[in-house]
């Protein structure tokens, strides 16, 4: 593990501090209170945060790979995570039930999508649960893990993997990059930083009570065919709504309604049914 500087691109700035400011708009930035450490090469973000966690690391503590050798998705899945990307895992320590806790993913993508919007022009939009996606290509997936002890929350870890420079095309026909999309290399230390501040402004002030009717106006998956894949079922219909407690509502094909708590989704290129 690097403690010096960290120089991604440009930047040479201390990693333990985390006080650069970059604009957030109107809003005057706060100074983070998060810790980075970043690793050339690791083979997960999400086990050395989970690691970290464990040993009582504070909250906001960042884990920053250059390259992960083992970097996964959601139901186990391998994410691809070469060169050029920006891939992080924030430990989080949120004082609400864990009944609760699938709002932090929600705030994460939410604060994401509007940064990547705000900072790059780009149409991002999330799709349920937690991908975000620009002109139809995933440029982000969103992975979270939560820890409890009784009826209060240890920690819970997010994990953003984010195509920045690198090309994810060979092995992801359907992903993109932000360089793909803007022809131009982007700062992966910028994009944290932003990412970071306003991220950690919504967890101390943001609007929790309307989170998801907020996450709603990105949302792409809505009035859209969608197949949504688990572990043990397959659930395919007319995705109508997110409701508050961040589960995707489907009417079927027979007119009944089901509501599905997490899965991977797929948006289906034919029809919407009516």
């Amino acid at each position: 593990m690097e403690t010096g500087n960290w120089k991604l691109e440009t930047g040479n700035w201390k990693l333990e501090t985390g006080n650069r400011k970059p604009e957030t708009g109107n809003r005057k930035p706060e100074t983070g209170n998060w810790k980075i450490h970043y690793f050339k090469e690791i083979n997960s973000t999400m086990d050395m945060a989970r690691e970290m966690a464990k040993k009582g690391c504070p909250e906001f503590t960042v884990v920053v790979a250059g390259q992960q050798n083992a970097g996964r998705g959601r139901l186990k899945r391998v994410w691809i995570s070469s060169q050029g990307g920006l891939w992080f895992t924030i430990v989080l320590r949120p004082r609400i039930v864990p009944g609760l806790g699938f709002r932090i993913n929600f705030c994460a993508s939410l604060t994401l999508v509007r940064t990547l919007r705000r900072m790059f022009g780009v149409n991002a939009m999330v799709k349920w649960p937690n991908d975000i996606l620009a002109d139809e290509k995933k440029i982000v997936g969103i992975l979270s893990e939560m820890e409890t002890e009784g009826d209060e929350i240890s920690f819970i870890n997010i994990g953003i993997g984010i195509n920045v420079n690198n090309d994810p095309t060979s092995e992801e026909p359907n992903a993109s990059s932000l360089k793909n999309i803007l022809n131009r290399e982007i700062s992966r230390e910028e994009l944290l930083l932003e990412f970071l501040n306003e991220f950690e402004h919504q967890m101390n002030h943001g609007d929790f009570d309307n989170l998801i009717s907020e996450w709603k106006k990105y949302a792409i998956t809505l009035n859209r065919h969608v197949k949504v894949v688990t572990t043990h079922d397959v659930s395919e219909g007319l995705a109508t709504d997110v409701d508050e407690e961040g589960a995707l509502i489907l009417r079927l094909e027979d007119g009944s309604i089901k509501r599905v708590i997490y899965g991977d989704c797929f948006h289906q290129h034919h029809s919407v049914l009516k």
